[in-house]
């Protein structure tokens, strides 16, 4: 199911506890050495659709999530020596994946996973 990173109730995982995740992809961002998160998140989304990260771009994730905000929460501004500021993790669907950014700088990728019906 697609839902061009949009949430809604039928969408959101936290509210459908019938989906099952399975990890597709995981990435540890550095703000100290790497470039921005936004980078980090786009590079794990295209590993986990085995596709080149110039192909990942629909939606455009500025408009799923501000990857920004995240980073400064998270990480700080990167102008001083305020890395690992937060404490956390925040989760949001990028089309059919759960996309989950930890605040020890590990991005993974998760896709829906076939159960099982009983």
């Amino acid at each position: 199911m697609r839902n061009n990173g949009r949430t809604g109730n039928d969408d959101d995982p936290t509210l459908n506890e019938e989906t099952h995740w399975r990890q597709a992809a995981q990435r540890l961002y550095e703000p100290e050495q790497d470039d921005e998160l936004t980078n980090a998140v786009v590079f794990t989304i295209a590993e986990a659709e085995s596709v080149e990260p110039s192909e990942v771009g629909a939606p455009p994730l500025y408009e799923v999530v501000d990857v920004t905000g995240i980073e400064a929460a998270f990480f700080g501004s990167g102008n001083g020596k305020a890395f690992r500021q937060g404490t956390g993790s925040v989760e949001f669907r990028y089309t059919e994946y759960l996309v989950k950014v930890r605040s020890d700088g590990w991005v993974q990728v998760y896709e829906p996973a076939e159960t099982e019906s009983s």
